[in-house]
């Protein structure tokens, strides 16, 4: 018997596991999927070594329509710290606009100005440590990489050519401008939650963490969960809570295990053989994500990550290992943007300025060097589902996003068409068009609107932000309640990762996962182990 059990030790898992076990009194579990996060994951220039393996749980989405019918790669890190292990670390809050909406939607308590002191509680930034905006004592360590390629220099000063203001902070005044991303990254070395809180939790007595194990249904008895099955080497057992079950899953882990205990809309569940045993329609639905699309530039120079052989990949790892520093420290996203589509609207793209002429997270590799610039979509109107195919818990579920299909006034399509434009804008400004041969087929070839809309629709990938399957707030579809993150009309059972974002935020979505996190921690410890 335990007091709480956490489903999941993602980056979500890893901060409750810490705040919750701190009370000496209160015993908790903590099951995980996945095992150790693998030497990759420690690199910060190793992350896209680990797609397609072990520890990613390699789902592809549904065919998309608005995708020429193709079926999109969605990486998901299945390991301890979770995808938080494996992204590309980058540290954005987003807009105050994007949390004000969440209090506009429902969501009391989650406007900018409740949030940002809490984001400052948690973080310990080791550049800004002055800036009243930014913590320096929290767990969470952020800063800049410690390796800059010249020629990201070259792109920063190619986009203040092309209009974009330097930018130095983006989680400072203004989100808007060229810059340089920071990320949770510790002296050259990964540093996200399954380190930054996980790790120094792990010698407590009261805490248990499971690593390996499948969990396959929430026991729901009399409108309370008491328990979780799971598979261990492939034998069914049960731990058992007297206090919370918290699922942690994230937006795809969570709301498969929700609807697979019962949990979700009654019709479909019954549909696939799934006992209702609460009827909650939200469940699976307003999944949202951020949807980006690359161009690719060979360049009339050796450089960066399409210029290292056997010998320099050798000698740089040697470098990392020794000193944590060089070319491997840094996850080669550093230089970025965020920038409007339109004048009327906030920043509404995020650019990358990767000094890579590999695409669709290094799984086809380029023959030649070059660079490739990045648009992501901030905010999607697009919203799709998740539904069971089955009840075999192992079973993939069925993703179906929708990129662009669902949107009606095709808002997201124009947007990442002029995000290209915006690209291939910066690309032709000193000092990078004197390094760059051409931009590589099939972009290249896209002049119109149709065309780049037709290449977008071809070539668009996940920034792997997948969230709001089971979305927080008060309204009919809402599962969650935004203040003690409770699952409507269930006692014992909260959700507390990506999955409970109400509306997408203008950014990458680890930051306010931890937020929901620690928000969530406070949530449950105000009200006793057995709430």
């Amino acid at each position: 018997m335990y007091d709480t059990i956490i489903v999941g030790a993602g980056s979500a898992g890893c901060v409750l596991a810490n705040r919750l076990s701190a009370d000496p009194a209160r015993k908790v579990l903590v099951l995980e999927a996945g095992r150790a996060a693998p030497l990759a994951s420690d690199i910060p220039s190793d992350w896209p070594t680990m797609f397609n393996t072990a520890v990613d749980w390699g789902f592809y989405t549904e065919p998309q329509a608005g995708c020429r019918g193709r079926r999109v790669f969605w990486p998901c890190g299945k390991m301890v710290g979770g995808s938080g292990a494996m992204n590309a670390m980058i540290y954005i809050r987003g807009l105050p606009s994007d949390y004000d909406g969440w209090e506009k939607a429902g969501c009391t308590g989650w406007g900018w100005r409740d949030v940002l002191p809490d984001f400052i509680a948690f973080e310990n930034n080791a550049d800004f440590t002055d800036s009243p905006l930014h913590g320096t004592r929290g767990p969470l360590h952020v800063a800049h990489v410690p390796f800059v390629d010249p020629n990201e220099r070259r792109w920063l000063e190619a986009a203040k050519a092309a209009g974009h203001a330097h930018n130095l902070d983006f989680n400072g005044e203004s989100q808007e401008g060229a810059g340089f991303f920071q990320f949770v990254i510790k002296q050259g070395e990964r540093f996200g939650t399954g380190k930054a809180y996980l790790r120094p939790a792990l010698e407590r007595a009261n805490l248990k963490v499971k690593t390996g194990v499948r969990v396959i249904r929430i026991v729901i008895e009399k409108g309370r969960a008491t328990g979780v099955e799971y598979l261990e080497n492939g034998q069914l057992k049960t731990a058992n809570a007297s206090g919370d079950i918290v699922m942690s899953s994230g937006a795809i882990g969570s709301a498969q295990q929700l609807l697979l205990s019962g949990i979700g809309p009654a019709g479909e569940l019954k549909a696939v053989g799934v006992e209702p045993v609460h009827d909650l329609p939200g469940i699976g639905k307003d999944l949202q994500d951020h949807i980006n699309i690359p161009i690719t530039f060979y360049t009339r120079e050796n450089i960066g990550v399409g210029a290292w052989t056997d010998e320099s990949l050798a000698a740089s790892l040697k470098e990392w290992q020794e000193s944590r520093s060089g070319p491997r420290s840094s996850p080669w996203v550093a230089a970025g943007a965020h920038v409007r589509s339109r004048p009327d609207v906030e920043p509404d793209l995020q650019l990358y300025g990767a000094i890579s002429p590999h695409r669709d997270y290094v799984r086809f590799l380029s023959a030649k060097p070059g660079i490739t610039l990045h648009s992501t979509l901030q905010r999607p109107n697009s919203r799709g589902e998740l539904r069971l195919r089955s009840t075999d818990p192992l079973e993939y579920p069925a993703i179906d996003p929708r990129y662009f299909s669902s949107d009606a006034g095709g808002q997201d399509i124009a947007t990442l068409v002029e995000g290209v434009r915006i690209n291939r804008r910066i690309a032709a400004q000193s000092p990078l068009k004197e390094l760059i041969e051409g931009e590589v087929t099939p972009s290249v070839e896209a002049v119109s609107d149709a065309d780049i809309a037709d290449y977008v629709r071809g070539h668009c990938t996940t920034l792997y932000h997948a969230a709001s399957t089971c979305r927080m707030g008060n309204d009919r579809m809402a599962v969650v309640d935004p203040t003690s993150f409770k699952v409507h009309g269930l006692d014992g059972l909260r959700v507390a990762d990506a999955s409970v974002i109400p509306i997408m935020i203008s950014g990458n979505i680890q930051t306010p996962t931890i937020l929901i996190a620690e928000r969530a921690a406070a949530a449950i410890t105000s009200t006793g182990r057995a709430a």
